[in-house]
């Protein structure tokens, strides 16, 4: 790898915690819920993209957590792409701005 990324060594997600490693897999991150894993790719070699993948995983975490993953009708993958490219971008923009609660 060009640029070491740091790697967290776990992170809570809904009050469990989750072991983060790296490994050699062909995605770029899996969320193993029954071994409270997230594994994110060890190809990722820059800190924005691991990053990105984490918190992607850490979406399939708290959808599985809050019982969602479970429904008979569901299809995550497309939830999750929805609020990593959709809601959170918005956030993000939201978070640079200063908010006046008097004036809202």
């Amino acid at each position: 790898m060009n640029n070491p990324t740091p790697v967290l060594l776990s992170v809570k997600i809904g009050g469990i915690d989750f072991t983060v490693i790296r490994d050699n897999i062909a995605e770029y991150g899996q969320m193993l819920f029954d071994e409270r894993k997230i594994v994110i790719s060890s190809s990722i070699d820059n800190a924005e993209e691991y990053a990105a993948t984490l918190r992607h995983e850490m979406l399939h975490a708290a959808l599985c957590i809050a019982g969602i993953s479970y429904l008979k009708k569901y299809e995550e993958e497309p939830i999750v792409r929805a609020i990593e490219n959709i809601f959170f971008p918005a956030w993000d923009l939201l978070q640079n701005k200063t908010i006046n609660i008097e004036s809202v």
